[in-house]
């Protein structure tokens, strides 16, 4: 599917992936309904609340439950490698609680901030009420790991990318 951010499924035995720079991977997983997905997500997905968008959709079209949900946050640009300018701040502190906000942004002066995207995903997805135990975030930078991970950013936009993949196993057959 081109120019889709998400991806959400039932199927058994079928790989689903999404792409990505420097943005994270959401992978989540309904234990209940074994609805699982994966979602794009940059800064601006982010404040988009894509995450919290997925739960609401998965229980629209399968009927889940946030406390039946576990999801993961994928390796991305951390908040000491992702400068951001006054404009994407703006843009969060418009979508995030001030509390919020000021723990995922940095302010560096010159308006120029420190983003943790990791952190901003974990607010989303738990205030669209995922149980923080059923969430785990990374500590894997793309930029501060070029010997594992591609970073748009540390390659100053060479091309290369990163792919998420997540599939669910039937092992019944």
């Amino acid at each position: 599917f081109e120019n889709t951010d998400g991806i959400l499924t039932s199927n058994k035995n079928v790989a689903i992936f999404t792409k990505y720079a420097d943005c994270l991977a959401i992978f989540i997983y309904d234990e209940e309904s074994k609805i699982f997905g994966v979602v794009h997500s940059g800064w601006k997905g982010t404040v988009g609340h894509i995450g919290q968008k997925t739960v609401e959709k998965m229980h629209e079209v399968y009927g889940s439950e946030p406390k039946d949900i576990v999801a993961a946050i994928g390796p991305s640009i951390c908040q000491s490698c992702y400068e951001v300018s006054d404009d994407v701040a703006e843009a969060f502190r418009a979508n995030f609680t001030a509390d919020e906000a000021a723990d995922i942004l940095l302010d560096k002066g010159n308006g120029k901030y420190q983003l943790d995207l990791w952190k901003a995903n974990w607010y989303v997805l738990t205030d669209a009420d995922i149980l923080p135990e059923h969430l785990s975030v990374t500590d894997l930078c793309t930029a501060c790991h070029p010997d594992l991970l591609w970073s748009h950013r540390k390659t100053n936009g060479q091309r290369g990318g990163l792919s998420a993949f997540l599939s669910l196993i039937d092992t019944s057959v």
